[in-house]
C-alpha cells in the first residue's frame, strides 16, 4: 500500500502553505470513521487512508460519494462510470453504469441504474427488476416507479404496467403522493439565461431542453391534483395533512422581487405564508430551511 503524509493531502477549503498551515497529524487532515478509514483528495483523486496515513482504498476514484461505507458500501465514480465498492476496494457492482442511485441501509436495496443510455432497476446481484428500457427513472418506491420514455414522464409498477399516464413534463414520488410537472405556452431565452449561467438540469429542473417552462404542483395516483401548479421549480416537501408546500419563483421571471422572497411555504392556495418571527437577513440558510420544514410539517420536526 501507498503510504501518503498528512501535507500531502489536498486541503479543500484553501491551500495548506498560503495560510501557513502544515499538517503533520492525519486527524487534522481528514474524519475517520469506526473503522478507521479517512476520505482524502490528492492529486490523482479520491480515497481512503488509515491511521497510519496507508492508502488502503487508492487515490484512483473522481468522487468517493458520502455518506461511505454505508453497510460496508460506497459509492463511486471512475473514468465517469458508477459503481459501488467494499473496504477492501473489491468492486461489488462494476463500475460500468452511467448513473446508479439507491439506499445502501435497506436489507436489499435496490438501485436504479443507467446503461448505454437506457435506465432500469437491479438489486445488489445485478439481477434485473425494471430492464434497461427507460430513458430515465426519477423516483421509486417498493409499489412505483417515475420514469421518462420518448421526451414524457410517468409512473409505472413492477409489472411494467403503466398507472400514471405519459404526459408529464416531469414526475417524482412523493411520499404518497406525486410532485408532477407540466408545460405551459411561455418559452425561455436560451441565451439570454445563459448570461446567468442557467441551462437545463435534470435535478434543479424550471423547463425543458427546449426552454419551455414547466410549472409544478403534486397529484394523486388518481392524477388528481392536490396541491395547485403555482411552483417554479419541482415541490419536494408538501404535507397533504395541512396543504402546506414549500415553493419557489424564477428569479428572472420576478426580477423586482427580493431574491429572499422567491422561496417560500405557501397554504392549500399556494398563497404566501409569513413566517413567525419573518426571517431576519442576519439568519442562516440552515435557519430558512428550518423554519420552512417546521412551517409545513410542525414545530420540532427538523431532523438534521
Amino acid at each position: 500500500m501507498k503510504k501518503m503524509y498528512p501535507w500531502q493531502a489536498n486541503d479543500l477549503a484553501d491551500d495548506y502553505e498560503e495560510r501557513g498551515f502544515h499538517p503533520t497529524n492525519w486527524e487534522e487532515v481528514t474524519d475517520f470513521d469506526e473503522e478507521g478509514y479517512g476520505w482524502v483528495v490528492t492529486d490523482d483523486g479520491m480515497g481512503f487512508v488509515n491511521r497510519e496515513g496507508f492508502l488502503v482504498i487508492p487515490d484512483e476514484y473522481e468522487c468517493i460519494y458520502y455518506p461511505h461505507f454505508q453497510n460496508g458500501l460506497c459509492k463511486v465514480r471512475k473514468n465517469g462510470k458508477y459503481g459501488l465498492i467494499d473496504r477492501y476496494n473489491n468492486a461489488v457492482i462494476p463500475i460500468i453504469y452511467d448513473d446508479l442511485y439507491g439506499n445502501l441501509l435497506e436489507e436489499n436495496p435496490t438501485f436504479a441504474a443507467c446503461l448505454n443510455g437506457k435506465c432500469g432497476l437491479m438489486d445488489l446481484n445485478q439481477n434485473l427488476l425494471i430492464p434497461f428500457h427507460y430513458d430515465d427513472i426519477t423516483s421509486f418506491n417498493g409499489q412505483y416507479i417515475t420514469v421518462r420514455l420518448n421526451g414524457k414522464y410517468g409512473a409505472i409498477n413492477y409489472q411494467q404496467e403503466t398507472v400514471i399516464d405519459f404526459t408529464w413534463a416531469h414526475l417524482e414520488i412523493n411520499e404518497e403522493n406525486f410532485a408532477a410537472g407540466k408545460t405551459v405556452d411561455v418559452f425561455f431565452d436560451k441565451n439570454k439565461l445563459a448570461e446567468t449561467n442557467l441551462y437545463y438540469s435534470e435535478y434543479f429542473k424550471h423547463f425543458t431542453e427546449e426552454y419551455q417552462k414547466i410549472v409544478f404542483g403534486v397529484i394523486d395516483i388518481n392524477q388528481n391534483v392536490v396541491y395547485p401548479f403555482v411552483s417554479d421549480s419541482v415541490i419536494r416537501e408538501f404535507n397533504p395533512a395541512t396543504g402546506r408546500a414549500k415553493i419557489s419563483l424564477n428569479h428572472w421571471e420576478h426580477e423586482e422581487t427580493d431574491v429572499d422572497d422567491l422561496c417560500f411555504v405557501a397554504d392549500s392556495e399556494g398563497k404566501k405564508i409569513p413566517f413567525v418571527p419573518t426571517v431576519e437577513e442576519e439568519e442562516t440558510i440552515h435557519s430558512f430551511h428550518k423554519k420552512c420544514h417546521e412551517l409545513i410539517w410542525g414545530e420540532g420536526t427538523w431532523p438534521y
